[in-house]
């Protein structure tokens, strides 16, 4: 092959050298390019993913109730068909027993409540949806009774005066006194019953079992007597100073607390009987004495 040369002065072979050194290197740089976006695709698929967040609404008209269904409430002709549609609206997902029964009962005396009380469709779907939010924050968390009619209130105040973003005017200031009444006299009067009726219990069973193994404890079905000199009197322990701190001070007083002239009187004749009967039981044993003489002689 001729080895012509170009306008530029190189050689035709040393261009052509140049070209394919170019297309290797251009391919050995795609095919980095691949496999690195092949790793980093691989990487992100590896790493775990973040749950996803709930967001929850930030007031709780029109939530669970919508306004149609406060319709179809109005419209129910039972007390069976009340529930059922409190039931599908506030999505109650426990199983068929006692359980579903006191959720479904609390929710329909909160929305009999709403209708005695002649509340409007927002209200009563406001209420439903904060007695339904106070039940499902306090059972998770284990809140005590005070810390969860103190979420109650902020709740319900957060409902109660017009101030947007950070509330909104639900109710009025007449609602807020019925309704606290209302929740103080049921829902918070059996609160420590809802709490066990739906926190999670957990018992747990011994048993002791003898595998002949390493030292032999005794195993005694009954307890052992507690010797006499290991007990004490549970008034001269400090532990337990203060449930006999009444009794001590009732004594004191007691004592310090000047006698009248009637009680002056009987214990003055009561001392001076016992001592005319100390006197005659000893002339009573000088006589014995004597007689025992007598009769020796």
């Amino acid at each position: 092959m001729p080895n012509t040369t170009s306008r530029d002065g190189r050689s035709n072979v040393s261009v052509q050298h140049a070209t394919a050194h170019e297309n290797v290197r251009h391919g050995r740089s795609q095919s980095l390019k691949l496999w690195g976006s092949r790793a980093v695709h691989e990487n992100i698929q590896k790493q775990p993913t973040k749950p996803a967040v709930v967001l929850k609404p930030i007031f709780l008209h029109w939530t669970d109730v919508l306004e149609a269904d406060v319709d179809r409430l109005g419209k129910a002709e039972t007390k069976a068909q009340v529930k059922q549609i409190l039931a599908e609206c506030l999505r109650i997902d426990e199983s068929d027993g006692w359980r579903k029964d006191i959720l479904a009962d609390m929710h329909y005396h909160n929305y009999t409540f709403c209708v005695s009380c002649k509340l409007s469709p927002i209200k009563t779907s406001c209420l439903l949806s904060l007695m339904k939010a106070v039940l499902e924050n306090a059972v998770p968390k284990r809140l005590a009774a005070k810390e969860a009619f103190q979420h109650f209130k902020d709740l319900l105040l957060k409902h109660g005066v017009e101030r947007p973003p950070m509330s909104v005017g639900v109710f009025v200031y007449e609602d807020i006194q019925k309704i606290l009444e209302y929740a103080h006299n049921t829902f918070f009067r059996h609160y420590r019953l809802y709490m066990y009726t739906y926190m999670t219990h957990c018992d747990m069973a011994f048993r002791a079992e003898d595998k002949n193994a390493g030292t032999s404890i005794p195993y005694h079905s009954l307890p052992l007597p507690l010797p006499m000199a290991f007990e004490l009197e549970a008034e001269s322990q400090p532990e337990f100073a203060h449930l006999f701190a009444l009794e001590r001070e009732q004594a004191a007083a007691e004592r310090d607390k000047p006698e009248d002239r009637a009680t002056v009187i009987k214990r003055k004749v009561d001392e001076g009987v016992q001592q005319l009967m100390r006197r005659f039981e000893e002339k009573l044993g000088e006589q014995d004495t004597k007689f025992s003489a007598a009769l020796l002689e």
